[in-house]
């Protein structure tokens, strides 16, 4: 049985706990490239104002205990590829492999499914392992 998590629409009061939340996510993977904190919350809040397309609050979802994110999924709309675009997925170290990345992704694959959209596209780092099992046990494929 698959564990329900609360979680609530993304706003932008949210933006300097997504940065906290992406650079902790990040730092020690594949995608950390030594940004700061001050890297992180700049990337969210350019996210928030169109870096990858309008931002979709009605389908981007984060889980959090006493106001710190725990984990996000933030979904935009591509112009380019004319689909929703996954931005980014991010879990808290502390708590990863306990599918609370899996619920919320699909809390927004749902959002979008009630908007009638039919795709969602994203990039993952080659060798990100964990986001590539997450996401291809989800359903996704590889794009040629």
């Amino acid at each position: 049985m698959e564990k329900r998590w609360s979680c609530r629409d993304i706003s932008e009061e949210d933006i300097p706990a997504l940065g906290r939340l992406m650079l902790e996510s990040y730092r020690d993977t594949i995608d950390y490239e030594g940004e700061t904190m001050e890297d992180a919350i700049s990337e969210i809040h350019g996210t928030f104002d169109g870096k990858y397309g309008p931002f979709l609050k009605d389908c981007s979802f984060v889980s959090e205990k006493k106001g710190q994110a725990l984990a996000a999924c933030v979904i935009t709309w591509s112009e380019e590829l004319k689909t929703p675009l996954l931005a980014f997925s991010m879990t808290h170290p502390d708590f990863k492999k306990q599918g609370m990345g899996t619920f919320l992704l699909k809390k927004s694959i749902n959002a979008l499914l009630v908007r009638r959209h039919k795709e969602l596209h994203l990039v993952v780092t080659e060798g990100n392992v964990p986001a590539q099992r997450l996401y291809e046990k989800i359903g996704f494929r590889a794009f040629e």
